[in-house]
């Protein structure tokens, strides 16, 4: 394990016994036959009704899966009327769906209490109530009625056992055979319906869990087993006493102790492998795990799931530092080998369990360079739930699947769900995914002027950023240095490290998030994206790294184009203060709209400023359709023409798509889709083949031409294209055919 120098492992006595001697070492007897006692009289009690918090009103607002079977009549009905259609039997020659059904639940739901408990008694119509597909309405009847709607919610569960959900709040012994029976089929309400009843549910189990070997006896010992996980050993054994002191030893006999609780076949690590992991610390950082205790631990998380985590786990939660779990719990997603998974299911645990914001952008890196192969293979998706559970703020986990998004290898199966993510925040907020993304750009933690003062004690550093946002060093009196100083002598022996060490950290994530945000700019400017004023203000003006992108570029608003200054006001091309308008949208121009003069303008001021920009735009190449070009629907001029396969494969970095794989596995197109959804298709022959691109290296343009709609087959005149689309476009065949 990773050696840190001055911290010794932590002696036996100082670990609890589950770590020195987990329950899998130990000896145990002879396994014997199974105590089996017969003629168990399980207790004939009253039902209880008892509600976990907060579900009954969770029941309540439960949407109708099929709502238009369930729309609330226009007008309060005839209770009265209603309820004698359904007690002289009327109701049963209508079909058990539309008014029968639709009456009945209103009734049940809005209808007087004496009519409505009158309806749930009557056994004729409980066969309308017993569906496989839609538990709601049971649930709905449960929250509404409680016990009164009991007997009806007991027959639909031995006709479904789906319909076990509605039981939960429940207890007596015909619940208590279904909720055995709910175990491994309607799991996480069985499981429920044991943890909240707990020591009064026992009463109804042990028998069970004495009876003859069978499937119901091993769901009966695995229902005392959640009990006693949740309420302790001893409440099993004080529900035994009501049965004899025989059912007392056969119940200490079982194994019911959580820690008990154990595969056969342990999926144990080598002692080889966990020392490649790095060293658990206890809380104070001053002990650590020793390498047999640390293997041990490794063993309950490779049998946890984390729907029934191995219970001695807590144990060493509470004793070890958070920080040192979380770099653990990542460790092992990196050595876990041979579950067929990204991460077994124990190590998906411990990511969620003790993962923490660092634990989590590791994880990102590694999800960004997984390929399509490695992603289905291995269930690479699941690691968005991992990460999305992971303890940290909810803009930091989608900064996350963002950066997927935009920089992950699998663009068939991470991205678009990483993406779909993203889209289901963004509407929850009632933003644009883009608008979105604005909000998620890290301020890495400058100060309100876009800058970071690093301390050093006896002196001081100042960091800019430039054109591509890369962090660059000053003296407290503005003297540029080439790089940060290592920290000396004379410097504070505990501040100048940590100043050195988040220099180096800066350098990381800005490298990071300079290159998607840049793109990101370039690509608004060509679709012509616009931000209001207010946003334009927090989104650029006011961050303290966009800032300094910002104020590189020429800006427009009501057909007026202006900069933002170094001290963040806004000024016009002749440097005199500039009004943003309150109405107006601000926009990023491209120069075929900002005209050769206006151009040439501006130029000239970010050339006596010294500006540069982070991309191309004042300085742009600009192109136009010529002469007889706008009526066409092809580009002769470039037809004909031969280029190398590398740059067609180069064009997708620029938003262009490689037309899908043809017989023989060539690729026989590039395609451009246009912000307002034309085609613009530029086909080659003999075409990119996929497995060997450079079989046939010079590619000849047979056609480019302008669809309606992707793939629509229907020419349009290039003349329809926008400035900006046109320029971009013939930009492109430009580098293409150069």
């Amino acid at each position: 394990m990773t050696d840190i120098p001055g911290v010794e492992d932590a002696p036996e006595s100082a670990l609890p016994r589950l770590l020195v001697e987990p329950p899998w070492k130990r000896r145990r007897p002879a396994s014997a036959e199974p105590v089996v006692l017969k003629g168990l009289k399980r207790p004939k009690t009253p039902t209880v009704e008892s509600w976990p918090p907060g579900l009954r009103d969770e029941w309540a607002k439960t949407p109708h899966m099929f709502p238009k079977a369930y729309e609330p009549f226009p007008e309060e009905p005839d209770w009265k009327a209603l309820a004698e259609r359904f007690r002289s039997g009327e109701m049963l020659e209508s079909p058990r769906g539309g008014d029968r059904r639709r009456g009945y639940y209103w009734l049940v739901m809005q209808g007087p209490d004496d009519l409505a408990e009158e309806l749930l008694a009557d056994e004729r119509y409980y066969d309308d109530w017993n569906s496989y597909v839609d538990v709601v309405p049971v649930k709905h009847f449960t929250a509404r009625r409680g016990l009164a709607a009991h007997r009806l919610l007991l027959h639909a569960a031995k006709c479904h056992i789906s319909c076990a959900a509605a039981l939960v709040p429940f207890l007596d012994d015909a619940t208590a055979q279904i909720m055995i029976g709910a175990l491994g089929r309607v799991d996480e309400a069985a499981r429920l319906w044991f943890t909240w009843h707990g020591a009064g549910a026992a009463p109804f189990v042990i028998p069970e869990a004495l009876r003859k070997p069978g499937p119901k006896r091993t769901k009966a010992e695995q229902g005392l087993t959640l009990i006693a996980r949740e309420h302790g050993s001893g409440c099993l054994v004080d529900a035994a006493r009501g049965y004899g002191e025989e059912v007392v030893a056969a119940i200490e006999a079982l194994r019911t102790d959580p820690l008990d609780q154990y595969p056969d076949d342990l999926p144990e690590w080598d002692e080889e492998t966990v020392r490649k992991l790095p060293r658990l610390l206890l809380r104070g950082r001053d002990r650590a795990l020793p390498v047999e205790a640390a293997r041990h631990f490794v063993t309950m998380l490779l049998i946890s799931t984390q729907e029934d985590p191995y219970p001695g786990c807590e144990q060493v939660v509470e004793l070890c530092d958070p920080e040192s779990l979380a770099e653990f719990a990542l460790a092992l997603s990196v050595h876990d080998r041979g579950s067929g998974l990204w991460a077994s299911q124990g190590v998906q645990y411990a990511l969620r369990r003790f993962g923490d914001a660092a634990a989590a952008a590791r994880l990102t890196d590694r999800m960004v360079r997984w390929d399509n192969y490695y992603t289905w293979t291995f269930k690479g998706w699941t690691a968005l739930d991992v990460l999305m559970a992971i303890d940290m703020p909810a803009d930091d986990k989608l900064r996350h699947l963002d950066r997927i998004v935009r920089r992950g290898a699998d663009a068939k199966h991470l991205r678009p769900r990483a993406q779909g993510r993203l889209n289901a925040a963004a509407r929850e907020r009632g933003l644009t995914s883009e608008q979105l993304a604005d909000l998620l750009v890290p301020d890495l933690g400058l100060d309100a002027d876009g800058s970071m003062t690093l301390d050093y004690g006896t002196r001081r550093f100042v960091v800019g950023f430039d054109e591509q946002l890369k962090p660059f060093v000053t003296d407290e009196d503005g003297k540029p240095r080439k790089t940060l100083p290592k920290p000396g002598v004379r410097d504070d022996e505990k501040l100048a490290p940590l100043a050195y060490q988040r220099f180096a950290d800066l350098k990381k994530e800005a490298r990071a998030v300079a290159a998607d945000q840049i793109k990101r700019l370039e690509k608004a400017m060509v679709a012509g994206r616009s931000w209001t004023p207010e946003e334009f203000r927090s989104v650029f003006v006011g961050h303290p790294l966009m800032r300094h992108i910002a104020r590189r570029l020429v800006w427009s608003a009501g057909g007026a184009a202006f900069r933002v200054a170094e001290d963040g006001t806004l000024a016009d091309v002749h440097d005199d203060e500039f009004v943003l308008p309150q109405d107006a949208l601000v926009t990023l121009p491209h120069p075929v709209l900002l005209g050769a003069d206006t151009v040439a303008a501006w130029a000239s001021v970010f050339g006596d400023y010294e500006i540069l920009q982070p991309f191309p735009q004042l300085g742009r190449p600009v192109y136009e359709l010529e002469d007889g070009e706008r009526d066409a629907a092809r580009l002769a001029r470039f037809e004909g023409v031969t280029a190398h396969f590398g740059k067609f494969m180069g064009m997708t970095s620029r938003g262009w798509e490689l037309g899908d794989k043809e017989t023989g596995g060539f690729r026989r197109q590039v395609n451009l889709i246009t912000p307002d959804e034309r085609h613009v298709m530029v086909a080659f022959e003999p075409g990119i083949r996929v497995l060997s691109p450079e079989e046939f290296a010079e590619q000849r343009i047979e056609r480019v031409m302008l669809m309606t709609g992707r793939y629509s087959g229907k020419a349009h005149p290039f003349g329809a294209l926008d400035p900006v689309t046109a320029s971009e476009m013939l930009a492109e065949l430009t580098r293409l055919t150069a």
